[in-house]
C-alpha cells in the first residue's frame, strides 16, 4: 500500500488532495530542500513521517494540516497578510509546521 492511502486511512477525514499536500511538504520541500536528504535518507525519511501521521488522532493532527494547507502553501502570516517568497521565510514556514506537527497531542 502507498504512503498516500495509509494516511488516508488513517484519517479518512482528510481529501486525498490534503493527503497528498501534506507528503509534499515533508518529501519535497523539507527532506530535499531543507534537508538535502539523499535518496537512501529520503526513503527513510518518509517512512518515519507516513508513522507519525498515522499514530496522530485527529485532534493532534488537524492543526498541522490546517497551518500547511492554510498558512505554509498560501505564504501569509497571522493576520492574512502575503509574505514575501524568499529561503528564509519558507524555511521559517516549514519549521513552523513541524513543530505543530511534533507538540501537538
Amino acid at each position: 500500500m502507498d504512503r498516500t492511502q495509509q494516511i488516508k486511512d488513517a484519517h479518512p477525514w482528510l481529501s486525498y488532495e490534503e493527503v497528498v499536500k501534506v507528503i509534499l511538504y515533508h518529501h519535497h520541500q523539507g527532506s530535499m530542500w531543507i534537508h538535502n536528504l539523499q535518496r537512501d535518507k529520503l526513503e527513510r525519511s518518509m517512512e518515519a513521517f507516513t508513522k507519525l501521521l498515522k499514530s496522530k488522532s485527529m485532534k493532534a493532527l488537524k492543526p498541522f494540516v490546517e497551518y500547511v494547507l492554510g498558512v505554509y502553501y498560501r505564504g501569509v502570516d497571522k493576520y492574512g497578510n502575503q509574505t514575501e517568497v524568499n529561503k528564509e521565510s519558507f524555511e521559517n514556514r516549514w519549521h513552523k509546521a513541524r513543530t505543530i506537527l511534533l507538540t501537538s497531542k
